[in-house]
């Protein structure tokens, strides 16, 4: 666990150099963007799925495109199966994992300084949110989020088509991307308390009826009804978790302090949207949290843009440090969780397997272990 804990220091620090300063620091934003690269990008048998990505770019290699129409993996989305044999004609699965995550971090950079934030703060932010269950283990899906905030920025710029556009080219990489069409659709209609109750109410029970008639096969018909009959039998929780809670009860009060905050403008609709979403899948899917897991990675970002862009610009250090505390807290917990066994110890590709040549030879036991301990819970 120490090797995150350092990570942690090493962008909260960076970014308390931003707030204090005022301002942006260049070189240092270069820094924060190498970290995220390269912690990430350089892992060696550290993190979840990766086995599983790993044989399937290698089946890509020697059987061709159909080397992964096999039980043995999960049905992958086509525009990511086309990049993974691209890829593997020219490098090796480790080489692909860097360039996924050089990606991500580039686009992710390219946002934060579209919305005027620090990225900085925003690494420092997402590294202890959504980081480990992101840049180190859904690669597809981290792919597709990638086209996702591309996409954003076209619609905030006002180029509409090429938004939907790449919201088609992200469900290629992953297929939930599809459920970020709502955001887009809503983002120019101006969200209130009012009409967000009257939807949330309205949601939960259209949700549930929908839950119900996949349950009992009445809407086989309809497109990825298999995915949510999968879901209901192999990913729903009895009841909802204390920490849950607290973190519903956390983003409804960081949706009323931008719901009663003034100004106006796409932006500021586009977190309330964004914001409103995720509680909805929360409140409504409690029992899915495989579903708002995946709204959470998009609305973190969001709301990291948000806070970092606030805390430089109003030099606000009681703000960084209470947010620090809060990350460090949601990091050393999920580190201390049984399930994330396949991410400690850190192992570095470039270190590790290359220069020192000690690499632990358990990871693919870690990585089993840690599914059995997502199973029993």
């Amino acid at each position: 666990m120490t090797f995150y804990l350092v990570i942690f220091c090493a962008l909260w620090g960076i970014f308390l150099v931003s707030a204090v300063r005022g301002e942006t620091i260049a070189s240092l934003e270069f820094v924060a963007l190498a970290i995220f690269v390269v912690v990430a990008g350089q892992r060696f048998e550290t993190g979840n799925d990766w086995l599983i990505y790993r044989d399937h770019y290698l089946a890509l290699q020697q059987f061709g495109l159909s080397g992964g129409d096999n039980p043995q993996f999960p049905e992958f989305e086509p525009l990511y199966v086309l990049s993974a044999w691209l890829s593997g004609k020219l490098f090796s699965f480790q080489t692909f994992l860097f360039i996924v995550t050089a990606f991500n971090g580039l686009v992710l950079f390219r946002f934060a300084r579209f919305w005027g934030a620090s990225f900085a703060g925003v690494a420092a932010v997402y590294y202890a949110w959504i980081y480990l269950a992101t840049q180190m283990a859904t690669t597809r899906y981290s792919l597709a989020m990638s086209f996702i905030f591309i996409a954003l920025m076209c619609v905030l710029e006002g180029r509409k088509v090429l938004a939907y556009l790449l919201i088609l080219l992200a469900t290629g990489f992953h297929f939930f991307s599809l459920a970020f069409l709502p955001i887009v659709f809503l983002l120019h209609r101006k969200l209130n308390l009012r009409l967000a109750i009257f939807t949330l109410i309205g949601g939960f029970l259209c949700v549930h009826l929908v839950l119900a008639a996949v349950g009992a096969g009445a809407l086989d018909w309809m497109p990825f009804s298999e995915k949510i009959v999968f879901y209901l039998s192999q990913a729903t929780v009895p009841q909802i978790s204390m920490g849950s809670l607290g973190y519903i009860v956390l983003n409804l009060a960081f949706f009323l302090w931008v719901m009663t905050s003034g100004g106006d403008g796409d932006k500021l609709e586009l977190v309330r949207w964004s914001v409103f979403y995720l509680i909805f899948f929360q409140v409504a899917a409690w029992m899915l949290p495989v579903l708002w897991n995946r709204v959470q990675i998009f609305v973190v970002i969001i709301q990291a843009c948000v806070l970092s862009k606030y805390i430089v610009e109003r030099q606000n250090l009681v703000v960084i440090f209470a947010g620090a505390l809060l990350s460090l807290a949601t990091l050393t917990r999920s580190l201390s969780d049984p399930a994330f066994i396949s991410y400690v110890p850190y192992q570095s590709f470039w270190v590790d397997k290359v220069l020192m040549n000690d690499a632990r030879a358990d990871g693919e036991d870690r990585f089993y272990q840690a599914i059995e301990e997502n199973r029993a819970r």
